[in-house]
């Protein structure tokens, strides 16, 4: 594994050899012209100066000086690294035979692969497969709604308005909406505020396709602006929700449309909401990251006795984000259908950082070897902005013949898909994508005359071919013509296929993964083992039990909102497929003394968040409490913890 992450430093330092070969060429052209005195003489120097620059012309390096350089260079790359640092967190059940391990990698900026290791002792015996972290959150999608409201929709209409926004204009939802009970057995009863296609759901020309329409949103960035308009929440929050399908291959050709049998998982990020900036009425811009820790998220369910049943059917937080290939929801979650909440939202300037696969990015071993002189840095080719001021390129005044860029992997490449953005401003029409194995002969990957002027807006300004399977060591990009005279341009070039090796951020990365077939009732070991150049990690050892019985498992967490009179005390709870209510005890001691109103915590097999308000609390008194579960197996206590009120 060492060897095959260090071989994508080779080719850089190939080049790095090469140069020096080529200047001691032009050291020896000048030594043999300098030492000619006679113009008979100097015919014969030229020849020597031409022959001693193709001597030294790569691929002529010598390889046991090449393979040399090439070691020195891995050895410097290992001896200036660090390992993985790596922390094991929790497990929670999947039912009574599965779990969900939890964990976290610092790379320290080098490509990394990761197993979690378990079984019964600290031998564990069993491990998951060889994962690798993913490539850096450098792809990008920004919408602002200035022009309509650009490929976003609501179950109810969204309101565009022209100006007044945060910046320039904005959309609106307005609540109460009509209620979704599809998840009444899940996470409950929500209302759609607005949403999009981020993935492969095509229906009349509706998806975004970002990453070609398999994007990964582990760990992403988001921002956006939100405003309340006499806003009234009554108990529900807004949160980020998120819908994938696994099954994509039983779907309509041409993603027209979704096929028998699918199967859709929902997800709704718990681990932040965003209500409370809604309360002012005023513009508010919140940030934050979809941290890829299975505690943070709940999976929504369904509603009918079979937690099984179809189209809503479980796939694994990690997966489902991975492969967000349907669509992204700002959902009211926890709405009570008999006082919903009340007023209006106003959303403005999205923005959403997420993995970027394409294989020309210079961190997943992409390189710019030769492009035309022209206005914008060719960079902005392949940063990530499908287009924006200084995030699209276009041409010198007037361009005469084909711009060409041309790029050289690390190491050889399966290409299978291509996606080619507009630049608005400068719209190109004739695009043409070769491959070369050796640098020299290319042959046509795709022909392209890409749209003039996308619909609805510029996000959707791009061409898709997917199923190409071409191998490449080298990759040229031909804008043959433009709508436009005066300048020829191109939004974004996204390559996507196998073989590159990803650098992936340079900060904690969460990881997670299922692991099933495991004993009811038994305690297993397990640890998050990394790997990088730098050597191997393995985190510390932490311990799980397998449910014995579908008794509810519960976690009692933290609070929030805490006022001197009142508090939202919070948990996890698992119903184990069994229809289950909660609630919370609360009181000035262990012996509590009240208790939350009971509210129904679905049937679901997996873990969710829940929550209650209490009020009538004493300013500046410490607080016990746990979260409660009850089914027809019995009832579980969670552990007791504490708050303290402030003080008026």
């Amino acid at each position: 594994m060492k060897f095959q992450l260090a071989n994508a430093y080779n080719v850089r330092q190939a080049f790095h050899v090469r140069k020096t070969y080529r200047v001691l060429g032009r050291f020896r052209c000048a030594m043999a012209v300098g030492q000619i005195q006679t113009r008979r003489w100097a015919i014969l120097g030229s020849f020597l100066c031409i022959g001693s620059l193709l001597m030294f012309r790569w691929p002529s390096i010598p390889s046991p000086i090449l393979n040399r350089a090439v070691a020195a260079e891995q050895r410097a790359q290992v001896a200036n690294s660090t390992p993985p640092t790596v922390t094991t967190s929790i497990a929670s059940p999947v039912g009574t035979t599965a779990m969900t391990l939890n964990g976290s990698i610092h790379p320290h900026g080098l490509p990394t692969t990761y197993i979690f290791e378990y079984g019964p002792t600290t031998a564990y015996g069993s491990k998951t497969p060889v994962a690798e972290l993913p490539p850096r959150l450098t792809a990008y999608y920004h919408e602002s709604w200035d022009s309509g409201t650009d490929g976003w929709f609501s179950r109810e209409k969204l309101e565009h308005h022209g100006d007044g926004g945060a910046s320039g204009g904005y959309v609106r939802y307005h609540s109460p909406s009509r209620d979704d009970f599809n998840h009444l057995d899940g996470i409950g009863n929500v209302h759609l505020t607005n949403y999009f296609y981020s993935g492969r759901f095509n229906l009349q020309g509706k998806s975004l396709y970002l990453g070609a329409g398999d994007p990964d949103l582990r760990d992403a960035r988001v921002s956006l602006f939100v405003r309340g308009n006499n806003w009234v929440p009554n108990g529900s929050e807004l949160m980020w929700w998120t819908q994938s399908q696994s099954n994509l291959e039983v779907n309509l050709p041409n993603d027209s449309g979704f096929g028998p049998g699918f199967h859709h998982a929902n997800w709704a990020y718990t681990g932040h909401n965003i209500t409370d900036l809604l309360l002012t009425g005023k513009w508010e811009k919140a940030e934050y990251r979809l941290w890829n820790d299975a505690e943070k998220w709940s999976y929504a369910g369904n509603r009918g006795e079979d937690p099984h049943k179809l189209p809503y059917a479980y796939w694994p937080i990690d997966k489902a984000q991975r492969h967000l290939n349907l669509d992204i929801i700002q959902m009211l979650i926890f709405v009570d259908p008999k006082i919903p909440p009340t007023g209006s939202i106003d959303y403005d300037e999205i923005e959403l950082a997420y993995r970027n696969y394409s294989l020309l990015l210079p961190s997943n071993g992409g390189e710019l070897i030769s492009s035309p002189k022209a206005f914008d840095k060719p960079g902005t080719l392949t940063d990530g902005w499908r287009f924006g001021k200084d995030r699209a390129w276009h041409s010198a005044e007037d361009p005469s013949q084909p711009q060409e860029f041309v790029y050289q992997f690390k190491k050889p490449v399966t290409i299978d898909v291509v996606q080619l953005h507009q630049n608005p401003e400068w719209p190109a029409k004739g695009v043409e994508v070769l491959v070369s194995t050796d640098g020299q002969t290319y042959s046509s990957l795709v022909k392209k005359v890409l749209p003039e002027t996308p619909r609805p807006n510029a996000n959707f300004g791009f061409t898709l071919d997917r199923g190409l399977s071409a191998r490449a060591g080298f990759l040229k990009v031909v804008i043959f013509s433009g709508y436009k005279s005066r300048h020829w341009g191109l939004g974004e070039v996204e390559i996507f296929g196998t073989g590159a090796t990803y650098t992936p951020e340079n900060e904690v990365n969460f990881v997670n993964t299922d692991v099933g077939d495991l004993k009811r009732g038994e305690t297993y070991h397990f640890r998050l083992v990394a790997t990088n150049v730098a050597g191997t990690t393995r985190g510390e050892d932490q311990t799980f039990t397998v449910p014995a019985d579908e008794k509810p498992y519960v976690v009692t967490k933290g609070v929030d909102r805490v006022s001197a009179t009142s508090a939202k005390l919070e948990g996890r709870l698992n119903p184990l497929a069994q229809s289950t209510q909660y609630y919370f005890e609360y009181g000035p001691d262990k012996n509590y003394g009240m208790k939350s109103v009971e509210a129904y915590g679905g049937r679901q097999y997996t873990t969710r968040l829940v929550f209650a308000p209490v009020t009538g609390l004493t300013p500046g008194t410490t607080y016990h409490y746990r979260l409660v579960a009850v089914n027809k197996q019995g009832t579980t206590l969670g552990r007791d913890a504490e708050f303290t009120t402030p003080k008026k």
